[in-house]
C-alpha cells in the first residue's frame, strides 16, 4: 500500500509540472543517473508528441513562436519595402529560414498569383491574410510598403497583447491542473493511513459509480477550461 501511496503521489507531481521539470524529476527519482543526452532526448520526445496533439504548453508554445516568426518576417519585408527592393525580391529575402510563406516563394518562381499564395500560408500563419490583402489591393510600389508597414506593426501589438494575455491565463491553467490531480493526492493520503480508497472504488458498485463520475467530471472541467482559455485566445 506505501508503494501504491509513492506511485500516486509520483502521477500527481508528473501531471502538474510543466514538461522541462518533469525531466528534472526523472532525473531527481533516478537518483541523478539520467545523462545529459538522455534527459534531452527524453525532453524533445515528450515536447513532441505532445504538440502532435495539440494539447499543453508544448503545442502553445510552438503556436506562440510560429506567430512570432510571422511577424518578424512581416516586419523584415516592411523594411525591404521600404528600402526599395522589388516586391518580389523582398519577399524572397524576408521569409526566414524555414520560410515562413513557402507558397508564397513558390508562386515567385513560378510566377504565379503572389495573394493567392500568401493565403494559402494564411493558414498557418493567419497574419499573413492580411498581408494578402494588402499585396492583391496595392499597387508595388510605396503604397505596397506603406501598408506592409502599418500590418507588421499591428502584428506587433497584437503579439505584445497575446504575450500578456498568455501570462494571465497562466493562473487558471495552473489551478486546472492543481485540481484535476488532487484526487490522486487524496487517495494517496488514504492509502497511507492505512485506508483502502482503490479496493473500494474498484470492488464495490457504489465506488465504481463514484470513479466514473469523477473522472467524467474531471475531464469536463479540464476541457471547459482550456476551452475558455482557448476562446480568449481567438479574440486577440
Amino acid at each position: 500500500m506505501r508503494v501504491l501511496a509513492v506511485l500516486l503521489a509520483m502521477s500527481a507531481a508528473w501531471l502538474v509540472v510543466v514538461p522541462p521539470q518533469r525531466v528534472r524529476l526523472v532525473a531527481v527519482l533516478a537518483g541523478g543517473s539520467v545523462s545529459g543526452s538522455l534527459r534531452t532526448r527524453v525532453q524533445r520526445l515528450g515536447a513532441s508528441a505532445v504538440a502532435r496533439v495539440g494539447l499543453g504548453p508544448a503545442s502553445r508554445r510552438r503556436r506562440a513562436e510560429g506567430r512570432v516568426r510571422a511577424v518578424q518576417a512581416l516586419g523584415a519585408l516592411a523594411a525591404e519595402l521600404e528600402s526599395g527592393q522589388p516586391p518580389q525580391v523582398a519577399l524572397v529575402r524576408a521569409c526566414g529560414r524555414p520560410p515562413v510563406w513557402p507558397h508564397a516563394l513558390s508562386a515567385v518562381r513560378l510566377d504565379g498569383d503572389v495573394a493567392e499564395a500568401l493565403e494559402r500560408d494564411a493558414h498557418r500563419h493567419e497574419v499573413l491574410r492580411q498581408a494578402a490583402a494588402c499585396w492583391r489591393i496595392a499597387d508595388h510600389g510605396s503604397g505596397l510598403a506603406a501598408s506592409m508597414t502599418r500590418v507588421a506593426a499591428s502584428a506587433r501589438v497584437a503579439e505584445d497583447v497575446r504575450v500578456e494575455m498568455e501570462g494571465q491565463l497562466a493562473g487558471p491553467r495552473a489551478t486546472a491542473r492543481t485540481l484535476a490531480i488532487l484526487p490522486l493526492v487524496g487517495m494517496g493520503f488514504g492509502v497511507m493511513l492505512g485506508s483502502d480508497p482503490i479496493g473500494w472504488l474498484l470492488g464495490s458498485t457504489a465506488g465504481r459509480a463514484c470513479l466514473g463520475v469523477a473522472i467524467g467530471l474531471t475531464l469536463l472541467g479540464t476541457w471547459w477550461t482550456g476551452r475558455i482559455a482557448s476562446a480568449v485566445e481567438r479574440q486577440l
